[in-house]
């Protein structure tokens, strides 16, 4: 082989593992934005989901906290039906949650993740309670953990509210429970400071 043949063998060579390699980086950036898209579209039918399982519980909350507290012993059945309920959701809001990747959601992924934070914090309230209520054998509540529960009511209806709409904002969303967040959690404040997110 002359060392003529040898440069244009070389060149081809290189000029096919350029080609192969663009080729390659191309169906792997499509691939990728493609996996991002899903993830995304994904992310939202999850909060559309989170929403419609939260104005139930909601609903049923909202049932448990009209009930007196004089009538708390004499109606314990009727609670313990409504609180069942109110646990059996918040759970399937958890499943929901802990299925979001918020990674994908790029620019918004901060806002992303403080709605996750934030909507797994009402659940941890919620688990909260389902354990002092068994350890107390009574659905007794005091006037603070009445006050948690209206902004529970509050945190999923405005999250409907918000999933409702055609063009889901979630910055809009964080704004309109950070009142009710900061009532629930009590170190919400530091995690609007870490995320930057003050409205």
């Amino acid at each position: 082989m002359t060392k003529r043949n040898t440069k244009k063998y070389l060149k081809r060579i290189i000029v096919t593992l350029l080609f192969s390699y663009f080729v390659y980086s191309t169906f792997i950036n499509l691939d990728y934005r493609n996996h991002m898209k899903q993830s995304q579209e994904e992310n939202y039918q999850h909060l559309r989901t989170i929403s419609a399982i939260g104005d139930n519980l909601a609903e049923r909350l909202d049932d448990f906290t009209q009930i007196p507290i004089e009538q708390a012993d004499e109606k314990e059945a009727e609670l313990f039906d409504s609180w069942r309920f109110v646990s059996s959701e918040s759970r399937s809001i958890y499943s929901y949650l802990s299925s979001m990747s918020t990674l994908s959601m790029e620019d918004e992924i901060d806002d992303w993740n403080l709605l996750q934070y934030s909507l797994f914090r009402v659940d941890m309230f919620i688990d909260g309670m389902t354990i002092r209520f068994l350890e107390n054998r009574s659905y007794r509540i005091s006037d603070e953990e009445k006050e948690k529960m209206d902004a529970v009511i509050s945190v999923y209806r405005n999250v409907s509210k918000e999933a409702e709409k055609e063009s889901v904002n979630i910055e809009r969303l964080l704004e309109s429970i950070q009142e009710p967040m900061l009532i629930i959690d009590n170190y919400y404040s530091d995690a609007l400071e870490k995320s930057d997110r003050n409205y």
